[in-house]
Protein backbone atom coordinates (compact mmCIF):
# COMPACT_ATOMS: atom_id res chain seq x y z
CA UNK A 1 0.00 0.00 0.00
CA UNK A 2 0.98 3.69 -0.58
CA UNK A 3 0.12 6.71 1.29
CA UNK A 4 -0.88 9.84 -1.19
CA UNK A 5 -0.77 12.93 0.02
CA UNK A 6 -3.24 15.32 -1.28
CA UNK A 7 -2.49 19.31 -0.35
CA UNK A 8 -5.23 21.45 -0.20
CA UNK A 9 -7.98 21.30 -3.61
CA UNK A 10 -5.39 19.34 -5.12
CA UNK A 11 -7.46 17.45 -7.82
CA UNK A 12 -7.04 13.54 -6.56
CA UNK A 13 -5.05 12.57 -9.41
CA UNK A 14 -2.42 15.33 -8.67
CA UNK A 15 -1.51 13.33 -4.67
CA UNK A 16 1.69 11.99 -4.60
CA UNK A 17 2.84 8.24 -3.34
CA UNK A 18 4.77 8.21 -0.64
CA UNK A 19 6.05 4.91 1.01
CA UNK A 20 5.09 5.47 4.84
CA UNK A 21 2.66 7.80 6.15
CA UNK A 22 5.44 9.86 8.34
CA UNK A 23 7.40 10.22 4.90
CA UNK A 24 3.88 11.84 3.53
CA UNK A 25 4.18 13.67 6.71
CA UNK A 26 7.03 15.20 6.26
CA UNK A 27 6.04 16.32 2.83
CA UNK A 28 3.43 18.20 3.99
CA UNK A 29 5.36 19.55 6.69
CA UNK A 30 7.57 21.10 4.21
CA UNK A 31 4.97 23.09 2.29
CA UNK A 32 2.90 23.72 5.70
CA UNK A 33 6.15 25.16 7.19
CA UNK A 34 6.89 27.41 4.64
CA UNK A 35 3.24 28.83 3.94
CA UNK A 36 3.53 29.53 7.48
CA UNK A 37 6.43 31.71 7.30
CA UNK A 38 3.73 33.92 5.35
CA UNK A 39 0.99 33.41 7.87
CA UNK A 40 -0.84 31.45 5.52
CA UNK A 41 -2.14 28.13 6.22
CA UNK A 42 -2.91 24.25 4.20
CA UNK A 43 -4.45 21.28 5.07
CA UNK A 44 -3.68 18.37 3.67
CA UNK A 45 -5.29 14.72 3.23
CA UNK A 46 -3.93 11.21 2.70
CA UNK A 47 -5.47 8.08 1.24
CA UNK A 48 -4.20 4.71 1.78
CA UNK A 49 -4.27 2.81 -1.75
CA UNK A 50 -2.60 0.66 -4.01
CA UNK A 51 -2.32 2.35 -6.64
CA UNK A 52 -3.55 5.91 -7.47
CA UNK A 53 -6.47 4.76 -9.57
CA UNK A 54 -7.85 3.20 -6.32
CA UNK A 55 -7.53 6.66 -4.45
CA UNK A 56 -10.79 6.94 -2.91
CA UNK A 57 -12.26 10.29 -2.57
CA UNK A 58 -13.14 10.29 0.90
CA UNK A 59 -9.74 10.39 3.17
CA UNK A 60 -7.93 8.11 5.66
CA UNK A 61 -6.06 11.11 7.07
CA UNK A 62 -6.82 14.91 7.34
CA UNK A 63 -3.63 16.97 7.84
CA UNK A 64 -3.39 20.32 9.39
CA UNK A 65 -0.02 22.14 10.61
CA UNK A 66 -0.48 24.34 14.12
CA UNK A 67 2.04 24.98 16.30
CA UNK A 68 4.85 24.34 14.40
CA UNK A 69 3.43 20.36 14.46
CA UNK A 70 1.71 18.49 12.23
CA UNK A 71 -1.29 17.19 13.68
CA UNK A 72 -2.81 13.90 12.19
CA UNK A 73 -6.61 13.27 12.78
CA UNK A 74 -8.79 9.77 11.37
CA UNK A 75 -10.98 10.95 8.76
Amino acid sequence: MKYFLRIDNDYLEDATPHRTLAQAKAAYREVAEELDRYGQAISATVHIAKTLDEVAEYPDFVLTYEDSRVITENA
